[in-house]
This record gives C-alpha cells, sequence and structure tokens, in this order.
C-alpha cells in the first residue's frame, strides 16, 4: 500500500472534498482518500499510485496541488 499527500488550492467547503474524495476514486489503485479542508491537505493510498496522474485529476477537478 502506497501513499501520498499533496497540499491542494481552492479547497472551501465539503462540498469541495466530495468532489476530490469522487473524482479520484475512478483512478485505478486508489482505495482511501482523505481531505483536509482546513488545511487543504489530500491523502491518498493505493496500490501502483502514479504521482503524476493524481496530479492531473487533482488539476482537471479544478484543485490545482499548491506544492508537489
Amino acid at each position: 500500500m502506497q501513499e501520498m499527500k499533496f497540499k491542494v488550492a481552492h479547497v472551501k467547503c465539503g462540498g469541495c472534498a466530495t468532489t476530490i474524495r469522487e473524482g479520484l476514486t475512478t483512478i485505478q489503485g486508489v482505495s482511501q482518500i482523505a481531505v483536509d479542508v482546513s488545511s487543504g491537505e489530500v491523502e491518498v493510498q493505493g496500490d501502483a499510485l502514479v504521482r503524476d496522474v493524481l496530479i492531473a485529476k487533482l488539476i482537471t477537478l479544478g484543485y490545482p496541488p499548491a506544492s508537489c
């Protein structure tokens, strides 16, 4: 099991967190996602995670990483 963390921009509410969770669950290998609205931190767990794929999806969803 791998774990990756991202600090993302534009997370303002629980709806944002839901959008991120629903979007990232469509990626193969992702098993768990935690979003901290107050810090903008997204934690992804799963098997065979590809950082660039996760970042691309976050950007598509409108939540670009503040730092990678």
